[in-house]
């Protein structure tokens, strides 16, 4: 790992911190999946940065990833009435990579 990656946070501590602000707008959060409903789904979009967090958590293990939105307007922090088809495509598209990377951790036995 080189120096420049140590110092870079990760997107769950980024998503943390943005959690203790009011720089997002939660479009979905703890959806349940539907075979396994302990295993949920959150989107968070980060207002300052145009990013979309992903989060998908069965209570003990949380995976955090985060992208950038597709789009450059409107701003993020001017859709509060619902996130649109383009950011829910890359959010739901990085929410399948994460369970598709995680499952047999995050399915309990």
């Amino acid at each position: 790992m080189n120096a420049s990656s140590e110092s870079t946070p990760s997107d769950a501590s980024r998503l943390a911190a943005l959690l203790e602000t009011k720089d997002f707008i939660p479009f979905h959060l703890d959806l349940p999946d539907k075979e396994y409903a302990y295993i949920t789904l959150s989107v968070y979009g980060a207002t300052k940065t145009n990013e979309l967090f992903v989060k998908v958590t069965n209570g003990q293990l949380v995976f955090v990833e985060a992208v950038n939105s597709p789009l450059l307007s409107p701003g993020m922090a001017d859709r509060i009435w619902g996130m649109d088809a383009a950011d829910a495509h890359v959010a739901f598209s990085l929410a399948d990579k994460l369970w598709e990377k995680h499952k047999h951790e995050l399915v309990m036995k």
